[in-house]
């Protein structure tokens, strides 16, 4: 009955799963939009109501209160990265994908630094916020941590070491992000990136397998 009625009435199987699609994507934009211009707490649900061309309840009804709003946006944003880097580098062997990963995050930087600095001030400003922002990002991070590390258990000896090293150099990243969000000269941001480099290469010189 159900399905002579779609036909009848001309609509198309999975109609309403499309509209629904549509409109989270559209409150999820504009929530982006707002939380980065006026912070989570300026950003009300009205105003993403307006700019999304929704009713709030529309908004409630989709995604519960603002702070699950808030968590599912920054999530759509990061999320498309990772299918990203798991696609681009699993036909790599360990050395090749170990510095593929670096130019990913450079790339990864360099596309959303304003974003990215949304987040940092965010995560300054507000312990609210910073909750929120944990569980998201560092899943992200823990997802590319994995992956180096998963690069150097295949080039190096011992399994200890492996997992320090891994660490040590996404240490060292992390902090060559932020220190590019604070100082923005390109030389000196080119500089720091081949000075990474250079340190894995001795690394990777001084002691791999076979």
């Amino acid at each position: 009955m159900r399905a002579a009625g779609a036909a009848t009435s001309g609509r198309k199987p999975g109609g309403s799963d499309n509209r629904k699609a549509e409109t989270q994507a559209r409150i999820l934009e504009a929530a982006l939009a707002l939380f980065a211009e006026r912070g989570f707490d300026g950003a009300s649900i009205s105003a993403i109501a307006a700019r999304a061309h929704v009713s709030r309840a529309t908004v409630f009804w989709h995604f519960g209160d603002k702070a699950t709003l808030f968590q599912e946006a920054l999530r759509r944003m990061l999320v498309p990265f990772v299918e990203e880097l798991r696609r681009s580098l699993q036909h790599l062997d360990a050395r090749k994908r170990f510095f593929e990963l670096f130019n990913v995050y450079e790339q990864f930087v360099s596309s959303h630094q304003d974003k990215i600095e949304i987040f940092v001030r965010w995560g300054l400003e507000s312990h609210t916020l910073r909750a929120s922002l944990q569980k998201s990002l560092f899943a992200l991070h823990d997802e590319f941590a994995r992956d180096i590390r998963e690069s150097f258990l295949e080039l190096w000896d011992d399994p200890g070491e492996a997992a320090e090293l891994a660490a040590a150099f996404i240490a060292l990243l992390d902090g060559n992000l932020l220190l590019g969000l604070l100082e923005t000269n390109p030389h000196n941001r080119e500089l720091r990136g081949s000075g990474l480099r250079l340190v894995a290469e001795l690394v990777l010189g001084k002691k791999r397998r076979g």
